[in-house]
């Protein structure tokens, strides 16, 4: 075997080449031409010997005779395509045999050389085996990575999923985290009105017994003082049938004026009038205070609206001073179904809020009125008004503008926790500068018990 003389020398090619024939001649002879133009070079004598070396070193490219001793290159060519389909292997065989040819085709072999042997033709072959060879581990390196791809844009996918639902959990969370506060704060808000209900019924209470018996005592009063002023009457009248320059009219003189009767007699009527007067207006307090404490109704009752403003202005009259005008605008309202304590709070943080929104002087305006079935409050104030940014936040759990110590942001929010639970609707319209409007909607009975 030698190589043909009119073809170029063969190029170097970079491959590990495995060569089975049971020829030992043929054996030295390819090894040691083709180890001039390939990496290395193995020999093995029969089919049974190459697999087992096959299997061992993993050759680029196996070249294999077809008829040999206990495993012919054929069946080894089978075993090594199972093992590898991607093994490039050439038959070189003297047996021309159509039956051999169209098996070798079957298993799969790349390439079919005959005998004799052309050293460029093995070289030739074996180059173009290398190259199948490094496209077909590069063809599957690029599906590893394209599945190791996929699979990682999967595993990615089922993150983002996992995540967007973690964080959709989160946010549920921070909602029901969110409702159980304001549920919390109201409990405690509506503790706090039951408590200081409880102490106004109570101090209601307490002041009408005293006032009971004052305003009976200044009635008797009042009848003794009259009954003493007719008795003057009647001595000044015989002191009048006196002489002049009777000693008895003189001591009588004298005593009147260290009296000073005219003064009393005009006095003692005034001061047990302005005493009346005091007790009434106590007696209206403890009205408003029973009204507005309404400690005996926690159950849902029809009451007037315009009643419920009335108890609750008058209540936080120290409250306005001389700088702020309540402007009491009432329509002909019906009664509406409702907790009556509940609706006091309600009206008590909005009357407040449109005090403290009034820095020198300024005017509340409280208006109500009906329609289609539903009254309406309207609670509005001159004040400086709330910045836009700030609209969408107002009803927010501990939301205020206020300075450290003078709110806690509640108000508003427990605020519309009660209107929504008494079936109604709150909306406010402010502007910078002019003032709040708050606007509250209220069915006259409720829908859902």
């Amino acid at each position: 075997m030698t190589p043909s003389p009119a073809l170029p020398e063969p190029k170097h090619v970079d491959a590990r080449v495995l060569v089975v024939d049971d020829d030992a001649i043929l054996r030295v002879q390819m090894q040691h031409l083709l180890g001039k133009f390939v990496t290395e070079v193995r020999t093995a004598e029969d089919g049974a010997r190459g697999l087992a070396l096959w299997r061992e070193w993993r050759p680029d490219v196996v070249v294999t005779d077809i008829l040999m001793p206990e495993m012919d290159g054929l069946d080894m060519s089978l075993t090594i395509k199972e093992e590898d389909a991607e093994a490039q292997i050439i038959v070189i065989t003297a047996d021309t045999a159509d039956a051999n040819l169209k098996r070798a085709l079957e298993i799969g072999v790349e390439r079919y050389i005959t005998k004799p042997i052309d050293i460029h033709l093995v070289v030739d072959a074996i180059d173009k085996c290398s190259r199948d060879r490094q496209r077909s581990e590069e063809l599957r390196l690029t599906r590893q990575v394209a599945d190791l791809t996929t699979e990682l844009q999967r595993r990615l996918d089922d993150q983002q999923r996992a995540e967007a639902a973690l964080q959709e959990e989160k946010a549920e969370q921070q909602v029901l985290i969110r409702r159980l506060e304001e549920a919390h704060n109201q409990l405690l808000q509506s503790e706090k009105m039951a408590s200081l209900g409880q102490l106004a019924a109570g101090v209601a209470h307490e002041i009408n017994n005293p006032m009971g018996f004052i305003s009976s005592n200044l009635g008797s009063l009042r009848s003794y003082a009259d009954r003493l002023l007719a008795l003057v009457a009647t001595y000044e009248g015989i002191v009048a049938s006196l002489p002049e320059d009777s000693t008895e009219r003189q001591l009588i003189a004298r005593a009147r004026k260290q009296a000073d009767v005219e003064f009393l007699k005009e006095d003692v009527l005034s001061l047990i009038t302005e005493s009346a007067a005091g007790i009434e207006r106590v007696r209206r307090i403890v009205r408003d205070l029973k009204t507005f404490s309404h400690i005996d109704s926690s159950e849902w009752q029809f009451v007037n609206l315009n009643d419920l403003l009335d108890s609750t202005i008058n209540l936080i009259g120290n409250e306005l001073g001389e700088r702020v005008q309540v402007v009491r605008q009432y329509g002909d309202i019906p009664e509406i179904e409702c907790l009556p304590s509940e609706i006091n709070q309600v009206l008590l943080n909005l009357l407040l809020n449109a005090l403290q929104a009034i820095e020198s002087g300024g005017t509340v305006t409280v208006r109500t009125g009906s329609e289609n079935g539903r009254v309406w409050l309207e609670v509005a104030d001159t004040g400086c008004g709330i910045p836009a940014e700030n609209l969408r936040h107002i009803y927010d759990p501990f939301f205020t503008t206020k300075p450290v110590g003078t709110g806690t942001g509640l108000g508003l929010s427990i605020s519309y926790g009660i209107v929504r639970k008494h079936e109604g609707e709150i909306g406010v319209q402010s502007e910078v500068g002019k003032g709040t409007t708050f606007r509250i909607t209220l069915p006259v009975r409720r829908q859902h018990a």
